[in-house]
């Protein structure tokens, strides 16, 4: 059968076979199939095959933000009150805490995040090479 510019030639335009994988090829791997006990599963794990930290991590930050904002509230107001107190150090010092009380409040909040943070990505990795581990086993 002919093609628009003439009729058609052999060893013309063929699909190119597929290339075979490469040597020492590993498929992705499959979902990650958790054996999550949950946090009482975990704390009475013997063997410390499940961690407890990571499922604590998350009301650890609640807390610290609840007991930042807290202190902080507290330095406004005590702050309010010195400046009502009515001596010149006193507004000085009730004006510092009220300014210095949400920079405090943001950079307390921040590296407790950023520490927090650096907990999970330890215990991420601590899971990433068991994955490996494990796959490794199964070959």
């Amino acid at each position: 059968m002919g093609t628009p510019y003439g009729p058609g030639q052999p060893g013309g335009w063929q699909p190119q076979q597929p290339y075979p994988q490469p040597a020492g090829y590993q498929p992705p791997a499959g979902p990650r199939y958790d054996n999550d006990k949950g946090f009482f599963g975990s704390l009475f794990d013997f063997s410390f095959d499940n961690f407890v930290a990571p499922k604590l991590i998350k009301f650890l930050y609640v807390l610290i933000l609840v007991l930042t904002s807290v202190a902080s509230v507290f330095w406004v107001v005590s702050g309010f009150a010195m400046m009502a107190d009515g001596s010149s150090g006193a507004a000085v010092g009730g004006l510092f805490l009220i300014i210095l009380s949400p920079v405090i409040w943001f950079f307390s909040v921040m590296v407790a995040r950023v520490y927090l943070e650096m907990l999970i990505v330890m215990f991420k990795i601590s899971e990433d090479l068991k994955d490996i581990r494990d796959s490794r086993t199964l070959q």
